[in-house]
């Protein structure tokens, strides 16, 4: 049987979040208004971003495909946001998820996007296209590191970043958004975005009140999840000063894998460091993504000359070149490839979380991936939908 699909309108917010409320909260209460208010909001430019089939009038499955830009650089890249799959629990079997995520995936291939991004279990999206891959730091920081490793207390202080304070939401949108790399945040909606997922902005002081950084972290302060300073010294002084006095015993600090010096600055103190992928992605335009991506990584850490040529099975053909300090990334249809994989495995061998020879067998002629990848590919949790 087939279902037409239809985009929400902002008179149907409260039926919308009804719904998704009631098929998340099947097992812990939910409220995604709440949660995210930096998506769901009750006007037809929001709630446009969720498509839904309905049987009889009636709400039965939701997807939510959210438009995003990363910027990259000097590069934009679109990135579809795939939130909220939901079913109702009487219409499951009908093929409604199906439905609506090959609808969306059909969208953002017809819409130009680079890049889609969702969180959820790995093999559930892998049939649509999706693989878990990417790659963020967590380090980890108790009290006794900062004991055995720094003389004295910081000068620094935390605030929470008050609602009346247009100044200081001012200055982290200018810091958040002079980042090398950044999900850009809508001007209207960024405050909502600092505390998505039910977290705190915190706005760092130096000794004489002036704004240095500002932090995004967990209610009870042992995770931060966004940490942006006016320089990594900065940030390394503020993660001191939080560990110290904003965390029962520990914290742990979220940082790109673009942050090169900040993490080469936080390894050599932290008790734990971890590695882990950033959510189920999918490359849509393999050679624009691709080359922002890698002129990003030559940018961070200068890589080796060389050029490989991938073949995506079923989706493209790339040449990856490094040459003279520039490095590229370009269609090579045709081409005689060096790798040939599918789209899943392609992705973990460019983007990891592990080096591409725990991926697979590297023929000679694509040793040079093992030296250049991972890719820098992450996304911050502030951002996820």
């Amino acid at each position: 049987m087939t279902h037409t699909v239809v985009q929400l309108k902002g008179s149907e917010f409260d039926e919308g979040m009804e719904f998704l409320n009631m098929v998340f909260g099947a097992h812990s209460p939910h409220d995604f208004a709440a949660m995210l208010p930096s998506i769901y909001q009750p006007t037809d430019e929001h709630m446009a971003n969720n498509y839904a089939v309905r049987e009889d009038g009636q709400l039965r499955a939701i997807v939510g495909m959210f438009p995003m830009t990363w910027k990259v650089g000097d590069r934009a890249l679109k990135v579809a946001g795939i939130g909220g799959v939901s079913t109702h629990p009487e219409a499951r079997g009908k093929g409604h998820m199906r439905t609506l995520m090959d609808h969306c995936v059909h969208l953002m291939r017809d819409q130009g996007y680079h890049l889609s991004w969702l969180g959820g279990q790995r093999q559930r999206y892998l049939y649509f296209g999706y693989e878990k891959c990417g790659s963020s730091y967590g380090f980890t920081l108790n009290k006794s590191n900062l004991r055995h490793s720094f003389i004295g207390p910081s000068s620094l202080h935390f605030e929470p970043l008050a609602d009346d304070r247009a100044d200081r939401l001012e200055r982290i949108v200018s810091l958040h958004d002079g980042q090398v790399a950044h999900a850009v945040r809508p001007r209207a909606d960024f405050a909502r975005y600092l505390v998505s997922w039910y977290h705190r902005p915190w706005v760092a002081l130096d000794g004489h009140g002036e704004m240095v950084g500002y932090l995004v972290a967990s209610e009870s302060g042992d995770r931060v999840f966004e940490l942006v300073a006016v320089d990594d010294t900065m940030a390394l002084e503020m993660v001191k000063a939080w560990t110290a006095n904003h965390c029962e015993g520990s914290a742990t600090f979220d940082v790109h894998p673009w942050s090169a010096r900040l993490a080469q600055l936080l390894a050599r103190y932290c008790e734990q460091i971890s590695v882990s992928c950033t959510g189920n992605w999918q490359v849509v335009d393999w050679p624009g993504a691709l080359d922002a991506i890698i002129t990003l990584a030559q940018g961070c850490i200068p890589l080796e000359d060389g050029e490989v040529v991938v073949q995506v099975q079923g989706a493209a053909t790339i040449r990856l070149s490094v040459s003279g300090g520039e490095a590229r990334c370009e269609d090579a249809t045709g081409a005689a490839p060096d790798l040939a994989c599918n789209a899943p495995t392609a992705m973990r061998v460019l983007f990891g979380p592990l080096k591409p020879s725990a991926v697979c067998d590297l023929p000679p002629a694509a040793q040079a991936l093992e030296s250049w990848c991972p890719l820098p590919l992450s996304w911050g949790r502030q951002d996820g939908v």
